[in-house]
């Protein structure tokens, strides 16, 4: 009987020790509002954290400079005229020396690719020139032997001086990109008047109409898209 009796307490001592020895080894519960932290913080910049604050101002700012545009309308210090013609597209141009009236040489920056091109002239035409016209000049740039330029007028417009002011693409014409000094002689019977063109800084404002055209800034709202 003692026997038993000494049997069953040992084994009811050894039973608590298992007990209380599995009880320390099991992990303790993890709090669950400490959890949803944890997981919280692991979101990123707009998790609501407020250690996360700087990396929601760097994410908003790249968001809003690919949203955002930047309209364009710049006078260089060599009196080159940047301006935007839409979201995309740029213009450079110049206006003659000796008449002031909207007469300008310009060509356009255009995205993807930003490299120069389609080249224009602007300028006083007669009330019997119509759409469509060709008009043939000579083109001589830094006093160098002449050229034909061939012009054909896209479109005519009324500028608020009271003139008619023709926009004409250039099709046939010498490399000017280079150039200080361009004349434009046109023909006699084209009625128009011959032009003069100082282009010192032609280069440097190329240049940086380019970097405005690889900035990635959508250029003027759409809006107000005016194509020239």
């Amino acid at each position: 009987m003692i026997e038993i009796l000494t049997a069953s307490i040992i084994g009811l001592l050894a039973l608590t020790t298992f007990m209380f020895i599995r009880k320390l080894r099991k992990p303790k519960p993890v709090d669950e509002i400490k959890l949803q932290k944890i997981h919280v913080m692991r979101l990123g910049p707009f998790s609501g954290q407020s250690n996360s604050f700087k990396g929601k101002s760097v994410v908003f700012m790249m968001l809003l400079s690919t949203l955002s545009y930047a309209e364009v309308n710049i006078i260089t210090l060599d009196n080159f005229w940047i301006d935007d013609v839409s979201e995309n597209e740029l213009s450079v141009a110049k206006k003659a020396e000796d008449i002031n009236n909207g007469t300008q040489l310009g060509f356009h920056i255009e995205r993807p690719h930003c490299i120069p091109n389609y080249p224009y002239l602007m300028a006083e035409v007669p009330d019997e020139m119509d759409q469509g016209a060709n008009v043939y000049a000579k083109m001589m740039v830094d006093k160098k032997k002449t050229r034909k330029a061939k012009l054909i007028l896209e479109f005519v417009m009324d500028s608020p001086k009271g003139v008619r002011i023709g926009w004409f693409a250039l099709k046939d014409f010498p490399s000017f990109y280079n150039a200080s000094k361009v004349d434009m002689k046109f023909q006699p019977t084209s009625g128009m008047k011959n032009q003069t063109y100082v282009l010192e800084g032609l280069k440097e404002s190329t240049y940086q109409a380019q970097q405005i055209c690889n900035s990635g800034h959508m250029l003027r709202a759409a809006n107000k898209q005016v194509k020239i």
